[in-house]
């Protein structure tokens, strides 16, 4: 009878274990990072062994973070953000960090799950916003080798916090891949100024456009007067006997036109008719 209980508790505490137990499998480029929760023996805390791909079983009450060891990327977009000359613009910006292999533990310790957000997005993100308000919106727009002067600015000052941090606050085992910002885009207000600057300055070029039109015909007009004035006086004729002669010309010029010269005690007239 003895032997059958014995038996018995060995059975049930083997299957006490076996659902008391939590499976700890991490992929490919993870590490999970275990944090114990003892209910009565034992302590607390996180392990400093991280479990790297495979599978684990811990007790239930252990719980654990995945951590990604490979690059991660955090988008940060960034509105109204004010150049040089105060122009409001908006930005895409990526920045690209990856944990340290087998720091997983540290870095959960140190800065919790929520690491980015608790330490370095606000940080990124003054960062990038510095940088900006030191150029022009039209080098922010269309200047390619402004904005990898800032990404490259940006990846400097971030590794430089990531160091400064890790001696005051405990080490943050993160290391900065890249950064990229992209070309400004001119938020909806900005867009409306610009299409009006735009619209005004072509009128000004049109207005100029015009205005040297008129002076280059107005200088055409005079030196054919110049001309037309010699040539009267070549031929000393009076101004009434230049005109009539400029008259025959102009009509003679059209088709089907008809000149007929009248000769009388007064003078010469004409007289013609346009035929088409």
């Amino acid at each position: 009878m003895m032997k059958n209980l014995v038996k018995c508790a060995l059975v049930v505490g083997m299957m006490c274990g076996i659902t008391s137990c939590v499976n700890v499998a991490p992929g490919a480029g993870e590490e999970a990072v275990l944090i114990h929760q003892p209910y009565l023996f034992g302590h607390g805390g996180v392990d400093d062994e991280p479990v790297e791909t495979g599978r684990q079983y811990e007790w239930f009450s252990t719980k654990y973070v995945i951590v990604s060891m490979l690059p991660q990327k955090f988008d940060e977009k960034l509105d109204d953000a004010a150049s040089n000359d105060n122009t409001l613009l908006d930005f895409s910006t990526q920045i690209q960090l990856q944990v340290k292999d087998n720091k997983s533990p540290v870095l959960i310790k140190n800065y919790g799950p929520n690491w980015y957000v608790n330490v370095i997005q606000e940080v990124y993100r003054n960062t990038v916003r510095n940088y900006i308000s030191k150029f022009g919106p039209f080098d922010l727009m269309s200047n390619r080798e402004v904005l990898d002067s800032i990404n490259y600015a940006v990846k400097n000052d971030m590794e430089d916090y990531i160091a400064e941090l890790s001696v005051k606050g405990g080490e943050l085992p993160v290391t900065v891949v890249n950064v990229v910002v992209g070309r400004a885009i001119p938020n909806e207000k900005q867009k409306a100024e610009m299409d009006n600057t735009a619209a005004a300055t072509q009128a000004k070029r049109t207005e100029e456009s015009r205005l040297e039109m008129l002076k280059a015909k107005e200088a055409a007009e005079r030196q054919r007067a110049i001309a037309d004035k010699a040539y009267q006086k070549e031929l000393g004729l009076s101004t009434d006997q230049f005109i009539q002669l400029k008259a025959w010309e102009i009509i003679e010029k059209k088709d089907g036109a008809n000149i007929d010269v009248l000769v009388g005690n007064t003078g010469t007239s004409n007289m013609w008719n346009v035929r088409r």
